[in-house]
This record gives structure tokens, C-alpha cells and sequence, in this order.
């Protein structure tokens, strides 16, 4: 006990009824707490406060269970508005076509509806998953997957389903580098990314962004669209062109002129 506080407790004993105090003090002593803490209060929630806006309304258009498929995750194809779910449950790749109702099926992309879990490429129907939690496609339509209990990102495209990072040694870690040296941690998501033709690994285990670019071909978008840099050349040929008529057109007034 610091002098200071003892001249105090002291003080407190020379008191009369204080005996208890000290007797209290005694026993508590190996665990006493400062007096700033003891004073010390947490502050008290009021608790949640909601704001509910009008107008919005909840409706069950698809029971996944009625058709075959329990989405973990799903992604718009922006194209034509098709559905891609990923069920993480039976390890397999669903495509869902729009409007959704109760008469909507699930029709497979890759993988097997039975619910057979492994790590298979080749063609989208002997291709097995191990309970995939991420999708994501590219502009030509391509289908990425996190097959996360692979440690592997899986491509479902024209040449049928390939791994395109981690999954050879099939221990999680945490490496860069040539796929077959990638290594992840058993929980990580994929997002296209249409300005750098990539693709963005959302690596929660090591809390990282770690990204995989995408060949051209895979982004065809860019060759369609047209740039600023497109937009100044043609109006520079244009502004030339004009400028080559206007100095024809004064050459030739100045000839037809008569002395």
C-alpha cells in the first residue's frame, strides 16, 4: 500500500464504526482495486434504434429445397440476366433462368447433383468440388469459383473446368506466385473485376486482397468499348480534314480570282 493511502486507512480506523471497514479491507486486500476503478461505471445501452422506411415488402419467389439446389452464393450474369448459385452443400455449380417462381429449375453447370465432393477438372459434368462458398464471371461468361475446401479457384469455361491457382498440395497457407505454388487459407471469396480485367481473392483467413489477372481474351469488353484516347484521334482526323478542305477551297478561289 502506497504512504499515502495508508496515512488514509489509517485515518479510517481512528473513526468510530470503522471497524468493519477494516475487517472488510483485510480480507479483500490481495484483490482491492484502485479507487479510480472501483469508480468506474461501463456506460449503458439504450439500445437499438430503428428507422423503418414504407414501401418494401418480403417475398419467397424460390424454396430451394423444392428445386433441387440450396444456393450458398449468387451472381448475375450481366448478359442475359442468368442466375449462377453455387450450392456449397452438394459441392456443385447451378444455373437459374429468370423470372424466378415456384416453376423455376436448377440447371447444373458444373459439378454433380448427387453431392459428390473431390477435386476433379475436366468436363463440367465429371468435374467434382469440395463444398465451393464462391462465384464470380467474367465479361465472355466465364465461371470462377472459390472452391474453398480445395484451397483452390477453380475456371469453368470453353475447354471445360480447370484450377487456376492453388489446390496442388492441398495445404492451406498463405503464398504468391505461379498457381501451382498459390497457396490459400479456408476461407476466401472471388470478385471479377471489369477495369483491370482480374480477378480480386477476398482472403479472410490472413485478412488480405490478393488479385489474379485475367488473359485479354477473358475481357473482351475492352476491344469493343471505345476510349478517350479512340475519341481524340478521330476528332483530330476530323478537325485535319477540315482544315485540308479550307485551305483547298481558298487555293482555289484565289486561282479563279482575275487580275
Amino acid at each position: 500500500m502506497k504512504a499515502g493511502h495508508e496515512e488514509r486507512y489509517r485515518w479510517y480506523l481512528s473513526k468510530p464504526g470503522k471497524n468493519l471497514l477494516a475487517a472488510i479491507h483485510q480480507q479483500n486486500q490481495p484483490a482491492q482495486l484502485s479507487p479510480t476503478w472501483s469508480a468506474t461505471k461501463m456506460p449503458q445501452s439504450d439500445g437499438n434504434v430503428l428507422q423503418f422506411e414504407n414501401g418494401y415488402v418480403v417475398e419467397t419467389v424460390v424454396e430451394g429445397n423444392e428445386i433441387g439446389v440450396i444456393p450458398y452464393r449468387v451472381r448475375i450474369f450481366a448478359e442475359d440476366g442468368e442466375l449462377f448459385a453455387v450450392d456449397e452443400i452438394n459441392s456443385n455449380i447451378v444455373r437459374i433462368t429468370p423470372p424466378l417462381s415456384q416453376y423455376s429449375r436448377g440447371r447444373l453447370v458444373a459439378g454433380s447433383f448427387q453431392g459428390y465432393t473431390d477435386h476433379v477438372d475436366g468436363k463440367p459434368s465429371d468435374a467434382r468440388f469440395n463444398h465451393p462458398k464462391g462465384i464470380t464471371m467474367d465479361d465472355k461468361g466465364n465461371v470462377y469459383v472459390a472452391n474453398t475446401q480445395n484451397l483452390a479457384i477453380r475456371k469453368i469455361g470453353d475447354a471445360g473446368v480447370t484450377t487456376i491457382a492453388g489446390g496442388k498440395s492441398n495445404v492451406a497457407g498463405y503464398r504468391d506466385g505461379p498457381s501451382e505454388d498459390v497457396k490459400f487459407l479456408n476461407d476466401f471469396d472471388v470478385v471479377y473485376v471489369r477495369p483491370t480485367c482480374s480477378l480480386l481473392v477476398i482472403d479472410r483467413g490472413i485478412a488480405a486482397l490478393r488479385q489474379i489477372i485475367l488473359d485479354q481474351d477473358d475481357c473482351d469488353y475492352q476491344s469493343s468499348s471505345i476510349s478517350s484516347t479512340d475519341i481524340l484521334t478521330v476528332v483530330g482526323a476530323v478537325f485535319c480534314w477540315i482544315r485540308d478542305m479550307h485551305s483547298s477551297n481558298m487555293t482555289t478561289s484565289r486561282k479563279q480570282t482575275p487580275m
